[in-house]
């Protein structure tokens, strides 16, 4: 299932943005959501991983109406390989594994049109 594609544009200060350092998408103005297309409830993105032994994350959480933070537990599923889903408990759409960003496909396929001999495996490709 494609990645979910709800922005929401952030204006976090500065001393909140030193805290959160490791997530670029606030130093970019805006976050991204994390969860799978059509999911049922508010959008979501994680930002700060809690690292004291709760087993969770602080999560921003979103709708047409506001935002919220709040401390979420970490889905227990594990899928093939022994990977992570990365999402919070209770998440309303596919685990992470199963949500795909179809960003950098589009990405190869806009510069195999202008780079074809970069890109070999797209030029009997008739897809857009």
């Amino acid at each position: 299932m494609n990645k979910c594609t709800a922005v929401m544009v952030t204006s976090t200060p500065a001393p909140v943005l030193a805290m959160l350092s490791h997530v670029r998408e606030l130093r970019d103005g805006h976050v991204l959501c994390e969860l799978g297309e059509n999911h049922e409830d508010d959008h979501a993105v994680m930002l700060d991983d809690v690292d004291n032994g709760f087993g969770g994350a602080v999560w921003a959480r979103w709708n047409e109406t506001g935002v919220r933070t709040v401390l979420l537990s970490w889905c227990p599923a594990g899928p093939p390989e022994d990977r992570a889903c990365g999402l919070f408990m209770d998440h309303g759409s596919g685990h992470g594994w199963e949500v795909i960003d179809p960003t950098p496909e589009a990405i190869r396929r806009e510069l195999a049109k202008q780079y074809p001999d970069h890109f070999p495996e797209y030029i009997d490709d008739d897809r857009d």
